[in-house]
């Protein structure tokens, strides 16, 4: 993590559920722009959500969403907040179409067919889209997760063709495993930028809150042609 600086220059950048530092706020690229895509995809289909936001690990800490919430208004975005904790009962009164599912994410079983059975700890991405019938959803516009170390055994999972592209990924990446290098590899090779880094100085600075930009993967054309060279 001390040599994945950010490579991406987002002019309208925002933190975005207050100035703390650490948990609950996070930096978004262009909020405007989610707010224009959204009512755009509802002119197009009344039926569709307009703007969808994941956000995994809350611990009761809602000031994310409610800030997108007051930034974009109160019918722009679905959220759906998940954790293992009963956090349901502190969510603001005033956060609309939010629902809270009381479970954590883990690597998804590739052998899993049908629909997941209710009621588990944990589910993989694929089977929480199936869960909340979103398997045919073209994106979701902000993937905030915390997970206390699970993204490195899930990210692989973030990248499934058969699931919504991410437009944003914001991850808080807990100290930096041997898998860390193929991460954020991976993370450039499938067209994500880095756009903001900072250290989690409030609770632990060995974690670091890293906010990626899907960009189409041309944008790094050029560098992956020279490292795929064989000198």
């Amino acid at each position: 993590q001390t040599n994945y600086e950010p490579n991406f220059s987002c002019q309208y950048e925002m933190r975005i559920g207050g100035n703390g530092n650490g948990d609950g706020p996070k930096w978004v690229c262009d909020p405007h722009r989610i707010k224009r895509l959204a009512k755009e995809r509802k002119a197009k289909d009344p039926n569709h959500p307009g703007c969808v936001i994941y956000s995994i690990g809350s611990s009761g800490d809602f000031s994310f969403e409610y800030g997108m919430m007051k930034l974009l208004g109160n019918n722009t975005c679905e959220f759906h907040i998940f954790d293992m904790g009963n956090y349901e009962r502190h969510m603001p009164k005033g956060l609309t179409r939010a629902t809270y599912h009381q479970w954590g994410l883990k690597k998804q079983d590739s052998n899993a067919t049908g629909m997941p059975e209710p009621g588990q700890r944990f589910y993989g991405l694929k089977d929480t889209l199936k869960l909340l019938g979103h398997e045919n959803l073209d994106t979701i516009d902000v993937f905030k997760i915390d997970c206390e170390s699970c993204e490195w055994e899930t990210f692989m999972d973030w990248l499934d063709p058969d699931i919504p592209r991410l437009q944003q990924i914001q991850v808080e990446l807990h100290e930096a495993p041997p898998v860390a290098k193929t991460f954020f590899d991976t993370m450039e090779k499938e067209g994500y930028v880095r756009f903001h880094k900072e250290p989690n100085i409030q609770y632990n600075p060995s974690c670091i809150e890293y906010a990626f930009l899907k960009l189409d993967k041309q944008f790094f054309g050029n560098k992956n042609d020279v490292l795929s060279m064989n000198f």
